[in-house]
């Protein structure tokens, strides 16, 4: 995992924290003990240092106060690393004179 950044605010929209790097949209968020804590819904601010919003995963407005001022990280997406599987192509058939 790697390090996101940390929470600075939370909103009726979600959790406001300030990103160290970009993170992918979508993108899985954990807190320090490994719990998943949501997903990247949007990015917004000056690009070499942007925040980031989080969309819960569950809890109320009041679950969510604990994380103010915690570092968040960033999870693989599922399937991200995986490689494609090769499909083997049709063969062509030799004309029949």
């Amino acid at each position: 995992m790697r390090k996101l950044g940390k929470v600075i605010h939370i909103t009726n929209r979600g959790i406001v924290l300030r990103a160290e790097q970009v993170p992918d949209l979508g993108g899985a968020v954990y807190d320090g003990a490994g719990e998943r804590v949501g997903s990247v819904l949007d990015l917004f601010g000056p690009v070499a240092a942007p925040y980031a919003v989080i969309k819960p995963a569950r809890g109320g407005r009041a679950e969510l106060g604990r994380l103010i001022g915690a570092e968040l990280y960033m999870g693989e997406r599922y399937g991200k690393n995986r490689k494609a599987k090769k499909v083997p192509g049709m063969r062509k058939r030799k004309a029949r004179a």
